[in-house]
């Protein structure tokens, strides 16, 4: 409850800023790269390290000199150094403040603010197999017809489907798969 909470009120922030720069999909796009650098356990370790100097956590979050002491450096600094200095400066924030474990509870929050002005919802689909690109636009076509808005599709294997697919947008759950119609027929032949 604390978490979501604070949370919310650091992607509250974050988007008043990006909205009021022109900036949304940009801060987004960025936010998702902090997301993905945090992952980074030597990243997560040094900023999160009480013993580390604020000014070399400082010098990390820019891609500066302590980047290079982490495992995969160039990859760490051109990512880094390709951050907005606003989103670059929450890093700094947060590390400051001890919540760099909000983070991905912020860009969750930051991104489903940046979908609501854009236009746009997120879809999860599920199949039993990896869908072709072609596939994936044609249920992603289907869906924005269902709901008139923007549809961006993440997608998901799941071999115990059988086939067909499940799509879930928003609370809202089409469920295509041969494993649900099996399913149906089971109940209606037992009635």
């Amino acid at each position: 409850m604390i978490v979501g909470s604070i949370a919310r009120r650091y992607a509250k922030a974050l988007f008043s800023l990006a909205d009021e720069k022109g900036q949304i999909e940009q801060w987004s796009k960025g936010l998702e790269v902090l997301r993905h650098l945090l992952a980074l356990p030597e990243l997560r370790d040094a900023l999160s390290n009480p013993a580390m100097e604020r000014e070399r956590r400082r010098a990390l979050a820019k891609g500066l000199s302590v980047a290079v002491e982490l495992a995969s450096p160039k990859l760490l600094a051109a990512a880094v150094l390709g951050l907005e200095e606003d989103v670059r400066n929450l890093l700094l924030l947060l590390a400051d403040r001890n919540r760099l474990a909000y983070l991905p509870a912020i860009v969750d929050d930051y991104r489903a603010l940046a979908d609501q002005r854009l236009g746009r919802v997120r879809a999860k689909v599920t199949s039993a197999v990896p869908l072709a690109a072609d596939e994936t636009r044609r249920i992603s076509d289907k869906l924005a017809q269902a709901t008139k808005a923007q549809v961006i599709v993440e997608t998901a294997v799941d071999p115990a489907l059988l086939g067909g697919v499940v799509a879930q947008v928003g609370s809202v759950v089409y469920d295509g798969s041969v494993r649900s119609q099996l399913e149906e027929l089971r109940r209606a032949m037992k009635q």
